[in-house]
């Protein structure tokens, strides 16, 4: 190669750091070789099998509900989902895609691709006798009893760019780990929440949940696709990617509409361009 990869010094070699980069790169190396030989064994095994690591909100909220469509339009391909309640990504484990949300490019590590699926729009959510007992006239936001999920409280944000004024600090609040959990206590009368349009908007439409200041905020977050990097795209892959996408874009244009039905003025963030950035 024309230069020293092993250093001698006494009974001891060490690599050069020629030597250093030409490790790092085989051992990248035969990780692929490694991974897509796993990848083709599985297949053969199980035919067009895909494996999706999806986030348990989205899971439980859209995916779950929508997937049927594709395994119907498409019969000879099957589809393992798994949801993930602790953001973890179980880098050891061989997933065609990975589903989950938080600031584009902020997660790190992996070899995994990443590209922004959608955005959605974060709304004050409560049931009518609720509104009726804590935010009619005389009273203010800040007096309600608030409930916030611990790992996504944007409520200060939401009403410094929608204009609501709260009247103040909360006074009151309980502390979930989901959203879904800050939904389903909502439903029942058990305070005013922020629901997003993916977990929130059935609710909405059953009555079961009401809208009582008629605004939505565009997420600053977003929903993020992670495909393993380098490896080819098989035709299932390609076909469910494809799918996903247009479905994502059909609900999108339903949830404008049914919020557009009900009156409910929908703020906008610049730049919430999609975008794709490796990651690792």
């Amino acid at each position: 190669m024309g230069c020293p990869l092993l250093l001698r010094t006494g009974n001891v070699i060490r690599l050069t750091p020629s030597g250093r980069e030409l490790f790092l790169a085989l051992q990248q190396a035969f990780d692929l070789i490694q991974l897509t030989t796993d990848t083709i064994s599985r297949r053969a095994r199980q035919g067009e099998h895909l494996r999706v690591l999806v986030c348990r909100d989205f899971a439980s909220s859209w995916l779950a509900g929508q997937v049927g469509k594709f395994l119907v339009a498409n019969p000879g391909i099957s589809v393992e989902i798994t949801a993930e309640n602790n953001g973890t990504f179980r880098l050891d484990e061989d997933f065609d895609f990975r589903i989950f949300y938080g600031m584009q490019g902020a997660r790190a590590g992996g070899g995994l691709e990443e590209t922004e699926l959608c955005r959605w729009i974060d709304l004050l959510v409560c049931t009518q006798a609720f509104a009726e007992s804590y935010l009619g006239e005389g009273h203010k936001p800040c007096d309600a009893p608030y409930l916030i999920d611990a790992n996504y409280d944007v409520w200060e944000e939401w009403c410094a760019l929608t204009g609501l004024d709260p009247g103040g600090p909360r006074r009151q609040q309980t502390l979930f780990n989901e959203t879904t959990l800050c939904l389903s206590v909502a439903a029942s009368g058990g305070g005013l929440t922020i629901g997003d349009s993916f977990l929130a908007l059935p609710a909405i439409r059953a009555g079961e949940l009401i809208v009582p200041y008629p605004l939505g905020l565009v997420s600053e977050q977003n929903y993020s696709l992670f495909k393993p990097r380098a490896r080819p795209n098989s035709p299932a892959s390609q076909k469910f990617e494809t799918w996903l996408r247009g479905a994502i874009d059909a609900y999108q244009v339903a949830v404008r509409q049914a919020l557009a039905e009900k009156g409910i003025r929908v703020v906008e963030r610049a730049g919430a361009s999609k975008q794709s950035a490796p990651i690792g």
